[in-house]
């Protein structure tokens, strides 16, 4: 038995996360995949964010008789996480698209990095409809019900670079897909006796600033005062933010509270924020 080497892996990163790790991914290779994978003795091994495919050394030779026809990978990959799409940029789209990422036209990032998609992060650009040839006869029935988040489609021709043992410069073996991580409009509600008294939001970082915008009447005949973000704020998963309230006063304005509550995943809602529909996430403060 030889040791085995990389062929090619594919990583997917991402800015909500700390470190950009995306998690709670599950890649799923399609039918024809698995059959792939069973007659030629390759290795698959995921972790965590990241897909790896490995060959034997001494078993090159089948692999690239194999390759005579192409190799074509293509995986579907999942997200155990329901608030995926929250997070996620781009937005979805119309329930005929998904994303789609494939080796056949690569681009390198500022770091020489070869990603599978045009752009430093994946855009609407990268969604195709489910019926295209490249990615329907991959699709089985309960895909369309339960739609994957996007599909990846690796294709090894017999000719690649991929099929040698070269080793020493492993980045043309790795591949990567980067998203962008959706914003929401922070809004503050101040119930109680907050509602009534002259506050203010301030940002220790002296980059965002909140506007009033009025009373809101809430559930049991409460009354809350609402601030809420004059740009949207990127979601994170550790939200860096460090808003204050203060009040005005006379002399000197009070710091009531020293840090206020960051935005929840939990708590986002749809608006129109001049005219156009956004995200926004609620914080109450009683």
């Amino acid at each position: 038995m030889g040791a085995y080497q990389l062929l090619y892996s594919v990583t997917v990163e991402h800015m909500y996360f700390v470190n950009h790790v995306c998690k709670s991914l599950q890649f799923v290779p399609a039918q024809a995949t698995v059959h792939l994978f069973n007659k030629s003795g390759l290795l698959l091994k995921v972790n965590e964010n990241r897909l790896s495919v490995f060959f034997e050394d001494d078993k090159l030779d089948i692999l690239q008789m194999h390759a005579e026809d192409d190799l074509v990978f293509t995986f579907k990959v999942f997200s155990k996480d329901s608030n995926f799409s929250l997070y996620t940029l781009p937005d979805i789209q119309p329930q005929h698209t998904i994303l789609y990422f494939d080796n056949q036209q690569l681009t390198k990032d500022t770091a020489g990095r070869f990603l599978l998609h045009d752009g430093p992060f994946v855009s609407e650009a990268d969604y195709v409809d489910l019926n295209v040839d490249l990615i329907s006869g991959d699709l089985e029935s309960r895909d369309y019900h339960v739609r994957p988040c996007f599909i990846i489609k690796i294709v090894i021709q017999k000719d690649a670079q991929l099929l040698s043992l070269n080793q020493q410069n492993a980045r043309f073996r790795q591949f990567h897909i980067a998203f962008a991580s959706n914003k929401t409009f922070w809004k503050y509600y101040l119930m109680g006796d907050l509602s009534g008294r002259k506050l203010y939001i301030a940002d220790m970082n002296n980059e965002m600033e909140f506007e009033e915008l009025g009373n809101a009447m809430l559930p049991g005949n409460r009354t809350a005062r609402m601030l809420q973000s004059t740009n949207a704020i990127q979601m994170h998963e550790k939200p860096l933010q460090r808003f204050q309230l203060k009040e005005y006063l006379d002399s000197r304005d009070k710091v009531l509270i020293k840090r206020l509550p960051n935005a929840s995943i939990d708590q986002i809602n749809g608006e129109m924020v001049k005219g156009k529909m956004k995200n926004i996430s609620e914080i109450y403060i009683h």
